[in-house]
């Protein structure tokens, strides 16, 4: 059954130089393909705080700082048109963080990429425009 409507996600972006940080997903749809470390948001917490909770629940890293760069939507539809899941995503960017990197929580991997190796993965939908928005808005915090 669909869900009745959109859910609050949030996904957090973060860099190291010029690599991005991914998660292979564990589940869900998009089981086994690339993505932004993410996740819900549960109840009573703000998207920031969910946000760095996803991030160290699936990479080990804590995010030092989170700045806010876009808001997305991931629409599923079955085979007829029909919603089967969406949700809003809070996307949020980071460049300073603490820890290393060990996949846990839903992720099966976790690893940092090029944008050039990016292209090859099997990835979720809207990847590049997010980690693209993410570096743009960490460019202008830091003006």
């Amino acid at each position: 059954m669909p869900q009745p409507y959109p859910r609050a996600g949030v996904s957090a972006a973060l860099f190291k130089g010029g690599d991005v940080l991914l998660v292979k997903r564990g589940k869900g749809i998009y089981r086994g393909a690339w993505s932004l470390p993410g996740g819900a948001v549960e109840l009573g917490e703000t998207a920031a705080e969910a946000a760095g909770r996803e991030l160290l629940e699936e990479t080990g890293l804590l995010a030092l700082d989170l700045t806010l760069s876009d808001v997305a939507d991931a629409i599923v539809r079955d085979s007829n048109g029909a919603v089967e899941t969406h949700y809003t995503i809070a996307v949020y960017a980071s460049d300073r963080f603490s820890g290393t990197v060990a996949a846990g929580g839903d992720a099966l991997e976790a690893a940092w990429f090029s944008v050039e190796a990016i292209a090859s993965l099997e990835r979720t939908p809207g990847l590049e425009t997010a980690i693209g928005k993410a570096r743009l808005a960490l460019q202008k915090d830091k003006r």
